[in-house]
């Protein structure tokens, strides 16, 4: 029976990973930018709109990030649109995280023909060059490629240790320097992508302090003594600046576009520019909102990927912050048809996570119960190995429901973890504790049982027949009463010591069919029994006519040996008469295969060579009946992971007809090995 300790499987995502924005990764160190999408043209503005770093990591539960208001000058507020933040699980914590590459696009590189060696000093390589951005695919891949040798090494030590004869439960991977290196390494790079971002701050700050410095010359261009064409000529060159610059701190964003549309507007109410050419700007940046809205309409008839359509809606309001005013008469009808559609979007992705957050919560339920049944069975003490085996059987069966239920709440996933974890701990340790202290025992066992063998050899070869057949039933009783030896052990024993008695047995048999004397007379009764059973006439009481045919195969037995020659014929006649009458009476199929079968016995059992044909007999019905046993004990533990539905019931009707059945086979396998034991005492 194999048992296995809870691992860290290698790849079983329980929900899908998303995007997040404003959360800090736990694996890189990343934090996201998020990007409020503002704009205010002529008491126009834009609700915010968060943009999602496509470094970020997998999320787990969401949670609202406020939006804010719009201009006081809106007709009305804006849906917000809201950004989720799911539980980010650590690559170190999560016993189910993938090892996998996990990049949308195939690694730059193919490394699945490098060794360990290899794969550290390219790491390494890429690694010194420092470029983040350029270093995460290979990282990917290199992990990947890596984790698939180690698991390949330990899966061969695993397969040497238990060829030497130990316990599948006690094997121990041996620890590999490379792989220490490997973390090492992956550490550096985490503290690189930290430090890159750090710098990616100061970046923003510097922006910042660029794109104000341009609105103060937007500002001054109002007083310029400069010609129109020229001052215009310098307005256009300072937006044009101003939008090339990068990202800024996300806490200045809004103030910082509301300032710069204001000095914009302030710049063509100031300077007057020629109606004509401001019309056409307009007209130009209506157009191209216009487009905007239909894009926004296309995304909120898409209800089959919330996830997606946001992320699109967020790129299509940075588009709109970024293109400036439209004709005063259309801004508001523009502005709505665009809002209809975010909300929309928005309102539909809510419901999203919502849906999400109320199945995290029946998981959380599921993994608390299956938490439950773990505590109830770490506390399982016995010093019976099968059963430490069947109940070995239910824990795993708890860790496979366990990897297919999902994630939990992020709040509750470490805690309900570590609770199932420590249950299936305490289980292991104990059964670990118990083979430790039951190897003593299986090994003076099996010392016990080479010495019985070793006496059973003795007499082998002994023409002592009735002393010898004392001692070798005296030796297989004591034989029933020792102990379990070693499993690798236990079968190579058990033949030794049956090739010895068999041996001798055989040869008693074979010694008493040649014994003359009275074996015509005998020869003589037996054929006038076998008339009498050929003309006897069932009476129909099934009692009675049972009775009458069990005192048949009593005569039969009591009445001893006939002429070798004549004994197989005599034999068949006997068993095909016997039969005959057996078929005739009307009774249970059960109990006459079972009477038939004692017969067949009793007939194997005078043949010279019988024996081995029925211990062979005996030893298949024992192989099967614990493989009938293993199959109950399936069975009856996967009745427990059944619901209460209406449809669970009639699953569960249907697994307990068919241990019913299995459990009506091993009464009849014992009945039989029952009757093969009893033979061999009488023998």
């Amino acid at each position: 029976m194999k048992s296995k300790e809870l691992e860290n499987p290698a790849s079983s995502p329980e929900i899908e990973q998303l995007p997040v924005a404003g959360v800090e990764n736990d694996e890189t160190g990343v934090t996201s930018e998020q990007i409020v999408n503002n704009e205010e043209v002529k008491n126009e503005e834009l609700a915010v709109i968060e943009e999602q770093n496509p470094q970020t990591t997998g999320i787990t539960e969401a949670e609202v990030i406020a939006v804010a208001p719009i201009h006081e000058n809106e007709s009305e507020l804006t849906d917000a649109i809201l950004e989720p933040q799911l539980d980010v699980v650590d690559e170190e914590d999560d016993p189910f995280h993938d090892d996998e590459p996990t990049a949308d696009g195939q690694p730059i590189h193919d490394y699945s023909s490098y060794n360990k060696i290899n794969l550290i000093n390219t790491l390494r390589k890429i690694i010194g060059e420092g470029d983040v951005d350029v270093i995460k695919p290979h990282a990917d891949a290199i992990k990947a490629c890596f984790y698939k040798i180690r698991n390949h090494e330990i899966g061969e030590q695993k397969a040497a240790f238990i060829a030497q004869g130990n316990d599948e439960e006690l094997f121990l991977a041996e620890s590999d320097s490379y792989e220490l290196e490997l973390k090492d390494l992956f550490r550096e790079y985490k503290n690189l992508r930290y430090e890159a971002n750090k710098k990616l701050e100061a970046v923003k700050e510097e922006n910042y302090l660029k794109k104000v410095e341009i609105i103060e010359e937007i500002k001054t261009l109002v007083n310029s003594e400069n010609s129109l064409n020229n001052t215009f000529q310098m307005f256009n060159e300072l937006q044009l600046k101003f939008k090339a610059i990068g990202q800024v701190p996300q806490s200045k964003v809004k103030d910082l576009w509301e300032n710069y549309h204001y000095q914009v507007e302030r710049f063509y109410d100031f300077v007057k520019i020629d109606r004509e050419l401001r019309d056409l700007d307009l007209k130009r940046n209506m157009d191209q909102k216009m487009l905007l809205c239909i894009k926004a309409e296309e995304l909120s008839v898409n209800s089959e990927e919330p996830l997606v359509t946001f992320k699109e809606l967020q790129k299509l309001h940075e588009s709109w912050r970024e293109i400036g005013p439209v004709p005063r008469d259309h801004k508001q009808e523009l502005w709505d048809r665009f809002k209809i559609a975010t909300s929309v979007i928005n309102k539909r992705y809510q419901q999203h996570f919502e849906q999400e957050r109320s199945v995290q919560k029946e998981q959380l339920q599921k993994k608390i119960e299956l938490c439950e049944l773990a505590e109830g069975l770490s506390g399982f003490v016995s010093d019976n190995p099968r059963e430490w085996n069947d109940v070995t059987e239910k824990v795993i069966a708890l860790q496979d429901e366990w990897k297919k239920t999902g994630f939990g709440p992020r709040k509750e996933n470490s805690k309900i973890w570590d609770r199932f974890r420590a249950a299936n701990d305490s289980f292991f340790q104990n059964k670990r504790n118990f083979w430790n202290k039951s190897k003593e025992h299986l090994l003076q066992n099996y010392a016990m049982k080479v010495d019985i063998c070793e006496q059973a050899e003795r007499l082998k070869d002994s023409d002592e027949w009735k002393a010898t057949t004392d001692k070798l039933i005296t030796l297989q009783k004591k034989w029933k009463d020792v102990g379990p030896v070693p499993r690798k052990q236990s079968e190579l024993i058990w033949k030794r010591f049956r090739t010895a008695c068999d041996e001798f047995f055989n040869k008693k048999q074979t010694h008493f069919s040649g014994v003359t004397g009275d074996q015509d007379e005998n020869l003589k009764a037996k054929k006038q029994l076998v008339s009498e059973i050929e003309e006897y006439k069932l009476t129909g009481i099934v009692k009675d006519d049972l009775s009458v045919l069990k005192r048949f195969q009593d005569r039969w037995a009591e009445i001893g040996h006939v002429p070798f020659r004549k004994k197989e014929e005599l034999q068949n006649k006997y068993h095909d008469a016997i039969d005959n009458q057996f078929n005739k009476i009307k009774m249970d199929d059960s109990d006459l295969n079972m009477i038939k079968f004692k017969s067949k016995i009793e007939h194997l059992a005078s043949l010279p060579r019988g024996w081995s044909k029925i211990n062979m007999e005996r030893d298949r019905y024992s192989v099967r009946l614990r493989q009938l046993e293993s199959d109950i004990n399936t069975l009856t533990n996967n009745v427990g992971f059944f619901g209460t539905s209406e449809g669970a019931q009639s699953l569960i009707k249907g697994v307990n007809d068919q241990i019913d059945k299995l459990k009506t086979q091993i009464d009849q396998l014992k009945s039989k090995m029952k009757i093969i034991d009893e033979q061999e005492e009488i023998n």
